[in-house]
């Protein structure tokens, strides 16, 4: 079986009513109604996920709204909290729209003045609509990285509502207004790196949350090629060293990395337990060719197949890990 844990629903956020409440939002028109999409809509904005998890024997998907549509940095906290129940309740409908194909990762409400705990009692509620985890943007200021840390006692009752409620927590950045970090190219990137160091300078969060756990998706950022500078750097000033982070059971990172190499640097750095499948399917640069393997470049699963991993290796990475990550998805499969 294989379980992409990465997936973002971006056609469903581009649909052009729900983008243009966004719009309206953010231009201070705040619209009297929600948009009403029918079941038709949201299936047909899923037609080509589908179709590529067909072609790419993915039989199962952790689908969340897309990720530069977050857009912690805008919008007032108001706003941030309706748009993100809008786009939550439009995955929900997608995956029960699709039974056993889909599970829900949520958009939470994220606003530079927002209190955490208002994060939090969101996570309740969707949690108690079947989410099992939810998105996080460790910078929440558009490439302007002018917060304090993520890993902070400002954002503890998001981390207590996370552990409590058995839900993952995904470090993924959003859009960028930063010219310098495009958000795609750089910014996503930018924030793995910086959650994964953050996290290596926490001395006491895991003391405080045990049973938290965070996965930083795109492998970890510079995670596969930077360990031993990372390492060098914990004994330094004396930081959690990248060995203890990924030993302690609450940091994890996906596969969406985009050729051979890249995958097995990966694999020769993170331990497999802390690996799970990931594709981005159609979603960072759809339609976007390889030319090592005349295939997508986000076919990531053909970079596992290929690889020397064992059989039972691979059956770890492609599902294992992420029965044991997202405890609570087991509800969504058929």
């Amino acid at each position: 079986m294989i379980v992409d844990s990465h997936q973002h629903f971006v056609r469903l956020s581009k649909h052009p009513e729900v983008e243009g409440f966004r719009k309206a939002q953010l231009a201070g028109k705040d619209p009297d109604a929600l948009p009403q999409l029918s079941d038709v809509d949201v299936a047909k904005s899923l037609q080509v996920v589908l179709g590529l998890m067909t072609q790419r024997n993915i039989d199962m998907a952790f689908a969340s709204p897309q990720a530069k549509a977050m857009a912690t940095h805008a919008g007032t906290v108001e706003q941030n909290a309706t748009w993100a129940d809008l786009t939550n309740s439009l995955v929900l409908r997608g995956c029960q729209l699709h039974p056993g194909k889909f599970a829900p990762i949520g958009m939470l409400g994220q606003h530079q003045t927002c209190p955490s705990d208002r994060i939090a009692k969101q996570m309740e509620h969707w949690v108690g609509q079947g989410f099992v985890g939810f998105n996080f943007d460790p910078d929440g200021t558009g490439g302007r990285w002018s917060n304090q840390p993520f890993i902070g006692r400002h954002n503890y009752p998001v981390f207590a509502a996370a552990e409590a409620l058995d839900v993952t927590l995904v470090l993924h950045g959003s859009e960028s207004i930063n010219s310098n970090f495009p958000f795609t190219a750089v910014q996503y990137l930018v924030v793995d790196i910086a959650a994964f160091v953050q996290l290596m300078m926490a001395k006491e969060l895991f003391k405080d949350f045990p049973r938290l756990r965070f996965l930083i998706p795109h492998a970890g950022g510079a995670l596969p090629c930077q360990i031993g500078r990372w390492r060098a750097i914990a004994k330094f000033y004396n930081w959690s060293s990248p060995d203890e982070i990924l030993g302690s059971g609450n940091v994890f990172v996906d596969t969406c990395v985009y050729s051979h190499l890249n995958m097995q640097m990966l694999f020769d750095a993170v331990p497999l337990e802390n690996i799970l499948f990931g594709s981005e399917c159609d979603g960072a640069f759809p339609g976007i060719v390889n030319p090592e393997t005349n295939d997508h470049a986000d076919n990531t699963s053909r970079y596992v197949n290929d690889s020397s991993l064992s059989g039972a290796d691979k059956e770890r990475v492609f599902s294992g890990n992420a029965a044991r990550v997202y405890p609570r998805a087991s509800r969504w499969k058929a």
